[in-house]
């Protein structure tokens, strides 16, 4: 918990970065930082930027859309500020790795010709430390060539940049598709966004929207919406959506056809993972306008370990009542599978109407569920999935929310999103809504499916029409740890009293706003807002009180957590989330302009750690009422580290630039000339120590706008030895803030600079510090 930062959260809350109204005397809200533009580089902003993820290990975010005049994916070092790309063309959907050396994404283009014999789309894994091009694949083209014929004599994937995987099993080549004449570029494998790769780029999930041969490398007659994971060193391609008895690694059977058919799929087509409706499954599309699109494919956890996919044809994949075998194949339910347990490893149901996993329902010899439904019968899970005429399993329209369950680092805990509503809260109120809420579920340990859900949202009313009450949760990400789940939605009311609600609520719906779920700190809160404050918005045509001008899909999306959970990439629309961001279409005569360049961008904010003992320091005054201009001042606090670093957070009251300079009373050596002697003109020198002020740290930077800022000072490394002793080294740092049309401010604050005890061989050393 962080109740220890209650007076530097006061500060954020004068100065409008966060706006934290405690609706509940026991959660403490999170505190977030300014936004910073990432789809940018020192020169120019992308003209419009999607699908945002972030680097396990921060430095990292990767987008696809319109930048330098191409389209494609490309990656932003928060660092260098460098934007390279990864791959241009119709390449979309990226997911990077923990290091961000590499960068899956889907695209139509044959970027491994020896091995990618198709126009169909097919999934590839950039290597970012190779270079592409002719003659630049980081060593010798005919390395790359023999790779792509499957005859490497290094390891796969380290001679050429590009390595595809959506490829046969045991070898380079890739998949072969059928099915779809005259249409074929628009189907064959994808990879989803921000979940598809392992955190060591070895492992990528991958699914499949023609007909191939996946599960029989001498024929195409697999089925389409099939999932698949590569190995890109071993090349070993594993069907995931197999029969309930994996042993046989074979596809599921369709049970509306019969026969030896795999998964079946939605009215006309037969698959192993949820899709749309309709009567094929959906098409790739390249780079285009923002708009909440399908979600296709499934994710992968970070230790490669895991799949989770929403599943179809469940009677067919995983443990079922006995009486649930007629299930339809449009019935849906959210699939998890641990393929580092083997090929027998079954795939279990992580939630849904019935729960045969539970000894007690084992136990019981029941069949089917009751109807109406009871949590009182032990084979009943958590959600009511009979509405209407069919049962539909838990996601009831085909709408383009993403419905891919997301997974924490080891798999263990599931985040997504549910339509159907849950039978402990069950009694007609918003059944006939098919707007989703947020839920994440535990699956280790031998809890029952309803003991192992955890609500995040509920509907506050039963008006679908009401998206203040029932806006649909449209996108979601969670952390490595499981700790921390983002979401994106147009809703302002969240009745739940856990997590509690804690950022000031908009007065009406508006674009989709990102919130983060804390399940340590059991708290809710919004994440994006302009920079001066108020709802995240751009130019919109006038509408009735009360209306919302923009649609489902205009807002934050995307959203992307570092390893720590401290930083979280997305994409938006909104034009006042940053100073300057320039690429917004115009309001001409009331009307939005048409244009393709729809205005979003890819952006980052991080989360403001508070130390568990912080510097009980505070130099600013009592903040002013919430709501008023914030004064112009600083407000500066700050923690010492055991790494002789001082971490700073100052409140900045606008956009401009931040100074810190640490200063400190050391003693310092001199050797000085004595006077000449009477009898000789030889010189005598000797040492002279005194004590004196000297810089011992200093550092600068740049503020996008009001809200609080972490600035971290490291001891100049000529000094690190007097910091080893036990008090440390005591010093005071002044902080200065500079802003154009303003004037310039000031504050001081006392520290010590702490470091690590140095061995005693190096004590007579430690003298030499501070010599000049």
């Amino acid at each position: 918990m962080r109740r220890e930062a209650a007076s530097l959260l006061a500060l954020a809350l004068a100065n409008t970065i966060v706006l934290a109204v405690a609706l509940t005397p026991i959660a403490s809200a999170d505190v977030f930082g300014p936004i910073s533009l990432v789809s940018e580089s020192s020169r120019e902003q992308a003209a419009y930027a999607h699908d945002a993820a972030i680097s396990g290990n921060g430095r990292y975010v990767v987008f696809d859309g319109l930048f330098r005049g191409e389209t494609g994916v490309w990656r932003r070092d928060l660092t260098s500020g460098e934007v390279e790309q990864v791959a241009g063309g119709d390449a979309v959907l990226p997911s990077i790795s923990e290091s961000g050396q590499y960068v899956s994404f889907t695209t139509s283009a044959r970027l491994a010709r020896n091995a990618d014999t198709n126009q169909a789309p097919d999934v590839y894994v950039r290597n970012m430390n190779l270079e592409s091009g002719p003659g630049k694949s980081g060593q010798s083209s005919e390395a790359c060539e023999k790779e792509e014929r499957g005859e490497a004599d290094a390891p796969y994937g380290q001679s050429c940049p590009f390595t595809l995987v959506s490829a046969v099993n045991g070898k380079a080549q890739g998949l072969t598709y059928e099915g779809f004449s005259g249409g074929i570029d628009r189907y064959g494998a994808v990879a989803s966004g921000r979940t598809a790769i392992s955190a060591d780029g070895r492992r990528v999930a991958f699914l499949t929207t023609a007909e191939s041969n996946l599960a029989n490398p001498l024929e195409a007659n697999t089925p389409v919406m099939q999932v698949a994971v590569r190995d890109i060193e071993t090349q070993a391609t594993q069907l995931v959506s197999v029969r309930d008895d994996p042993a046989t690694g074979l596809p599921a059977v369709d049970p509306e056809t019969g026969g030896p058919e795999p998964v079946a799929g939605r009215e006309g087509f037969r698959g192993g993972a949820y899709s749309q409706a309709g009567t094929s499954p959906p098409q790739f599309k390249g780079p285009a306008g923002y708009s909440l699109t399908s979600p296709l494919g499934a994710s992968i956890s970070a230790d490669g370990s895991t799949v989770a996919w929403m599943g179809i044809n469940i009677a067919e994949q995983a443990k079922v009542l006995s009486g649930e075998t007629d299930l339809p194949a449009r019935y849906t339910e959210p699939l998890w599978r641990r393929i580092a347990a083997g090929p027998q490893a079954p795939t279990r149901r992580v939630t849904g109407g019935a729960d045969p996993e539970d000894p007690l329902c084992m136990a019981s010899g029941e069949s089917s569920l009751p109807q109406p439904p009871s949590l009182s019968n032990p084979c009943q899970g958590p959600f009511y999935t009979g509405l209407g005429e069919a049962i539909s399993g838990i996601w009831k329209s085909a709408g383009d929310e993403d419905f891919i369950p997301q997974l924490s680092a080891d798999g263990n805990t599931v985040a997504f999103l549910a339509q159907a509503p849950l039978v402990s809260r069950f009694e007609g109120f918003g059944a006939d809504l098919d707007n989703s809420d947020l839920y994440v579920a535990d699956m280790q340990g031998s809890a029952t499916r309803t003991e192992a859900l955890q609500p995040l949202t509920e509907l506050a009313s039963g008006s679908g029409a009401d998206l203040a009450t029932t806006g649909p949760i449209v996108d979601l990400g969670l952390s490595p740890d499981g700790t921390q789940i983002a979401f994106s939605t147009q809703r302002t009311q969240f009745p739940l009293g856990n997590p509690a609600y804690v950022s000031e609520p908009m007065g009406v719906p508006g674009m989709s706003e990102l919130f983060d779920v804390d399940l340590d700190d059991e708290t809710l809160t919004r994440v994006t807002q302009g920079y001066e404050g108020g709802p995240a918005e751009h130019p919109h045509q006038e509408v009735g009180s009360g209306v919302s001008p923009y649609g489902e899909g205009d807002g934050a999306l995307s959203p992307s957590f570092s390893d720590d959970g401290n930083q979280l990439a997305f994409s938006s629309t909104a034009a006042n989330l940053v100073y300057g961001d320039g690429n917004t279409p115009a309001l001409v005569n009331g009307q939005l302009e048409k244009s393709e360049f729809d205005g979003s961008d890819a952006f980052v904010v991080g989360r403001i750690p508070f130390l568990a003992t912080p510097t009980e320091t505070d130099v600013s005054s009592p903040p002013p009422a919430v709501g008023l201009t914030p004064e112009w001042r600083l407000g500066v606090t700050a923690s010492a580290l055991k790494d002789d670093k001082v971490l700073l957070y100052v409140s900045a009251p606008a956009a401009g630039r931040l100074s810190a300079a640490a200063e400190s009373i050391v003693r310092v050596t001199h050797t000085v000339r004595a006077r000449r002697s009477a009898h000789t003109s030889r010189l005598t020198l000797r040492r002279v120590s005194a004590l004196e002020t000297r810089r011992v740290s200093s550092t600068t930077k740049s503020v996008a706008g009001v809200g609080i800022v972490q600035v971290t000072l490291t001891l100049s490394a000529s000094y690190r030895s007097l910091a080893a002793t036990k008090p440390g080294l005591p010093a005071t740092i002044t902080v200065g803030f500079a802003a154009p049309g303003h004037r310039a401010l000031s504050e001081a604050i006392p520290v010590s600079f702490k470091g690590e005890a140095q061995p005693a061989a190096k004590k007579k050393h430690a003298r030499r510090a501070s010599r000049r």
